[in-house]
């Protein structure tokens, strides 16, 4: 990936994530966040992740190919959002309308798999991981015949909020980092990703993040034949949500 694609392609996506195209791009070589928020590490601890989405993309894509991506990406958060305020709601309505979400979610899910290079989109009612006293998130019990629980990668140090001195880094805002590897060859091409999460909503029982998702120098990912891939987009997507 030269230098000309990296300077594009990232204000492109920060462009359609924050203003949905409707302002200038920002040749800023960072995903902004909506709402500029400090939070402390204390309060992570013990949280259920709720959502977990990250995308890596194989090549920079247009900008209207961007903008429909990223459409479907809001389109996707709001859907779970809305599941989460369904549950435990077993009235007729309630019913009717979760399966239209899971239905729509699932049409989304396909597209975005089609665009991307490496997704892993996964809920708690997939998975029962949390922020422990460490700060790494852990997922109890371990399946290792659950393609996702066997096959997450790991949360390899403790999750951080950075504070970014914003003259000599190209992050300007504070975010929550989370570094993600797969290190088992057995289980696939080895990876890793640095997730850099800023807060968009801090409510009393649920936080939800965004942001960039990195992939660290070495990556693979299997490509559509199954081939191990190590060229791609340097910047991918991520969305964490966590609750009680």
């Amino acid at each position: 990936m030269n230098r000309k694609n990296r300077l594009i392609g990232l204000p492109l996506l920060l462009s359609l994530l924050t203003a949905c195209g409707r302002a200038p791009l920002d040749l800023g070589p960072q995903l902004r966040s909506e709402t500029q928020t400090s939070i402390s590490t204390d309060r992570l601890k013990g949280l259920r992740v709720k959502e977990l989405f990250v995308v890596v993309f194989p090549k920079n894509y247009t900008p209207v190919e961007w903008k429909t991506i990223f459409d479907d990406t809001r389109i996707l958060s709001r859907n779970k959002r809305r599941l989460r305020a369904l549950e435990g709601l077993a009235d007729d309505v309630s019913q009717d309308e979760r399966a239209e979400l899971i239905g729509r979610n699932a049409e989304i899910l396909t597209l975005l798999g089609s665009k991307s290079l490496f997704m892993m989109s996964w809920s708690a009612a997939d998975e029962n991981c949390r922020i422990r006293d460490t700060l790494k998130i852990t997922c109890r019990p371990s399946n290792p015949d659950n393609p996702l629980n066997g096959g997450l990668p790991k949360h390899t140090s403790a999750l951080e909020w950075i504070r970014p001195d914003p003259i000599r880094s190209d992050v300007k805002t504070p975010y929550v980092a989370i570094r993600l590897e797969q290190k088992d060859a057995e289980k696939g091409p080895l990876y890793g990703l640095d997730l850099r999460l800023k807060p968009e909503s801090l409510g009393e029982s649920e936080l939800w993040f965004k942001g960039e998702a990195l992939p660290l120098q070495g990556s693979q990912f299997s490509g559509p034949e199954g081939a191990p891939v190590s060229d791609f987009f340097p910047y991918g997507y991520a969305e964490m949500t966590l609750g009680e």
